[in-house]
């Protein structure tokens, strides 16, 4: 599953691809790509789900790659997380 999101950082919007490259019953690893680098980012998101824990906070962190600006993390991970909530209530 590949989708698109839009971060918005020192006045201008960053363009970046998500894709769920690995996923299982605990974690769920998203490989975020940009114009010039990529990370991945790990969640254990599908442990929360399987236990009924939907107002547990998801617990990120970055597996592969560099990003040395949280503020552009953090925006990405709150994209992320709003991208896959909506995913998850729309499966239902």
């Amino acid at each position: 599953m590949e989708w698109q999101i839009i971060i918005r950082y020192d006045q201008q919007y960053i363009h970046l691809n998500a894709n769920v490259i690995y996923s299982s019953d605990q974690i769920e690893r998203i490989k975020i790509i940009g114009k010039n680098r990529s990370i991945v980012l790990q969640n254990n998101r599908p442990l929360l789900l399987s236990r009924g824990l939907k107002s547990k906070r998801i617990d990120w962190k970055l597996v592969e790659g560099e990003l040395h600006n949280s503020y552009v993390l953090k925006a990405i991970i709150k994209k992320l997380e709003k991208y896959l909530k909506t995913k998850s209530n729309s499966s239902l």
